[in-house]
């Protein structure tokens, strides 16, 4: 079975990478803890509503960390920050508040560290609460689940994953693609007007030879005489 996360960049560097990463993980965590795994008819709607939110809360985070300066916009900042640094009279309180603190990726800062930034996460499938969903009963599920590991994937070899704590734009247009693929799935798939309605029934797959009651069925040289 092919690994959905294969070719996923552990060691992440960038801070705003590893944000969006994290809010990827837990919402695929939440995910794979529900027990409409086990049915081919989708899910209802308070679970597709909690995964649109879960869903624009990755939003969220991915547009506060997205970089939108120009190359005129960087010049005047980096002025500002020159003058910022010796001011004396300003609190970091006052700083932050005002929306005004100096961000690693505003300055040249000093050479990386050959310190490791691994992912908290086991991407091997090991992990109960991180398995491989390939094969499993809700297909739709799947095409959701797999479409975030594709975006966890996507996010750990961005350009920019080697430093500082934002995404440039340009990158970052590129995972909201692939949110708009997983809200599209939820629209089309998710919720009880979308629901397949299947008859109960027990798979050939899942029957057993003595799961069979009643009278057998013979052939008809051999039913009985009267």
């Amino acid at each position: 079975m092919n690994n959905s996360f294969a070719q996923t960049r552990k060691n992440v560097k960038n801070w705003g990478c590893r944000q969006v990463i994290s809010d990827f993980m837990a919402w695929r965590e939440q995910i794979c803890l529900r027990g409409e795994w086990d049915s081919s008819g989708g899910w209802d709607d308070p679970l597709n509503q909690l995964f649109a939110d879960e869903a624009g809360r990755i939003r969220k985070s991915l547009a506060i960390v997205t970089n939108e300066k120009s190359i005129a916009d960087q010049i005047a900042l980096n002025a500002k920050n020159d003058k910022d640094a010796a001011n004396e009279t300003q609190t970091l309180l006052e700083r932050y508040t005002n929306g005004e603190p100096i961000s690693e990726d505003d300055v040249v800062m000093p050479s990386a560290i050959g310190d490791e930034n691994e992912l908290p996460y086991d991407f091997s499938g090991a992990d109960p609460n991180i398995p491989q969903v390939q094969g499993r009963k809700n297909k739709d599920l799947v095409s959701l689940t797999t479409m975030i590991d594709r975006a966890v994937k996507e996010t750990s070899n961005l350009d920019c994953q080697g430093y500082g704590t934002v995404i440039p734009k340009t990158q970052s247009a590129m995972i909201l693609a692939l949110l708009d693929t997983m809200f599209a799935i939820l629209q089309q798939r998710g919720g009880e007007k979308n629901r397949r309605r299947i008859a109960q029934g027990t798979s050939a797959t899942e029957a057993k030879a003595d799961d069979v009651v009643g009278i057998a069925i013979t052939k008809p040289d051999e039913q009985p005489k009267a």
